[in-house]
């Protein structure tokens, strides 16, 4: 248990307003917290807040990335989600059981984005990779984007 030093409960506080306002990784929360308390000490006491919150349940990295993938998996594919999370400090095995559980597939997201912004298949080489550029920019694989642009599965 930590002990109940100002200090402490200084950066307890400020974590717990953090996560308030909305989910964060471990990763972001303690980068957050050593940019407000740069004293020497104040690292091994940013650890110990971090360990607490965890064991209290507040702080959850697969907590985080299931509100990330719900919020950004509409408008990027796997392989950007993925990325987004690993810079975020979510670990690889965190990241995979996440996805795995996620229900939505990749191709039926890319679909949707992908008719909003063109609804039909390109007429010529020229509009292909003009689609093709926009997809992969927002992270979807080859395959998906392939079998969009050649309109597999599709009702036409």
């Amino acid at each position: 248990m930590l002990n109940d030093d100002p200090r402490t409960r200084s950066i307890k506080q400020k974590a717990v307003a953090l996560l308030a306002s909305r989910e964060r990784s471990r990763f972001i929360l303690r980068n957050k917290l050593k940019e407000k308390f740069r004293e020497k000490e104040d690292g091994a006491i940013i650890e110990e807040v971090l360990d607490e919150l965890e064991g209290k349940g507040y702080l959850s990295d697969e907590r985080y990335a299931r509100a990330t993938l719900v919020t950004k998996s509409s408008r990027f594919g796997d392989q950007r989600l993925k990325w987004e999370l690993k810079c975020q400090g979510v670990s690889q095995e965190t990241i995979e059981n996440v996805m795995e559980e996620f229900e939505e597939s990749e191709l039926d997201r890319a679909k949707v984005l992908w008719e909003r912004r063109f609804g039909s298949l390109p007429e010529d080489q020229k509009e292909r990779a003009k689609q093709f550029r926009f997809l992969a920019s927002r992270g979807f694989s080859f395959k998906t984007i392939n079998q969009i642009l050649k309109g597999e599965e599709f009702d036409y």
